[in-house]
């Protein structure tokens, strides 16, 4: 574990209106989206709808099943709302400020409905905005990923999946199994699969144990970009904490294990 310092120390969840879950989710969009450098030809609804697709998929799956008629109408107003500051170069750049943290609360709101399904959803997030404190410590969060993103960077790739798009159409399973037939990574930066994690806790079991099926669905993909690892990483900005872990030393028989018995692999 690294402790990084920026004299804040921990933030407490316990001081904000919004949900921790909303909040991390939410950071997390807002550090992706804060790293994006949009060119003269780059479409910003497009680039943000991609950071936020979860949100726009469970906002649209809210309309379709006809409990939530308006989600899907107002998560794409909301990606609209999202300010955008342009550079004297051409380029331009998401306008990560108090607004951005409410819209990207909002947007996280609907997550639920794409992961547990409509049922779980509750409307009554979404129209909770960030207090002062809350839309502060988001903000502080954000800041602190993008100050780790340039000292361990450069990200690679984000929000990755284990099976090429053309492999998965044609029946091909990539990484995922039987038994784990879903789930998508935080970043890869050139040695390192990384997880973000806004938690006002350690990781833990179930942390570490997601992590290292990450890494060996992506050996087992095949796919290039997960070729370099040779490490696993948390990374927490709620305690600016790093965590990041050598895959060899964890004992062989515990990963064949996992490859075996939890994800499900053959020989």
């Amino acid at each position: 574990m690294t402790q990084l310092e920026d004299g804040l120390g921990a933030l407490d969840h316990k001081r904000e209106n919004v949900h921790a879950s909303i909040v991390g989710i939410a950071v997390d969009y807002l550090s992706r989206l804060a790293d994006i450098r949009l060119g003269v030809d780059d479409g910003p609804v497009k680039l943000a709808g991609e950071v936020f697709r979860a949100s726009l998929l469970g906002a649209r799956r809210l309309t379709d099943s006809g409990t939530h008629s308006s989600a899907k109408e107002d998560a794409a107003r909301a990606i609209l709302s999202l300010n955008i500051l342009e550079h004297e170069d051409g380029t331009a750049a998401f306008v990560i400020d108090d607004d951005a943290a409410r819209i990207a609360c909002q947007l996280a709101t609907y997550d639920v409905a794409l992961r547990a399904g409509p049922a779980w959803y509750n409307p009554e997030s979404t129209l909770r905005a960030p207090d002062e404190t809350a839309t502060s410590h988001i903000l502080s969060m954000v800041e602190r990923s993008q100050d780790f993103f340039e000292d361990y960077g450069p990200i690679l790739e984000v929000a990755f999946v284990f099976v090429d798009e053309d492999e998965f159409e044609a029946g091909g399973r990539g990484g995922y199994s039987i038994y784990v037939d879903s789930g998508d990574g935080d970043f890869l930066t050139e040695d390192t699969l990384w997880d973000f994690k806004v938690s006002a806790l350690k990781p833990n079991k179930d942390h570490t144990l997601q992590l290292v099926m990450y890494y060996l669905m992506g050996k087992q993909s095949g796919l290039p970009q997960f070729a370099t690892q040779t490490h696993v990483g948390i990374f927490n900005p709620r305690m600016n904490a790093v965590y990041r872990l050598a895959v060899e030393d964890v004992p062989a028989e515990v990963l064949e294990t996992v490859r075996r018995d939890v994800i499900g692999y053959e020989g």
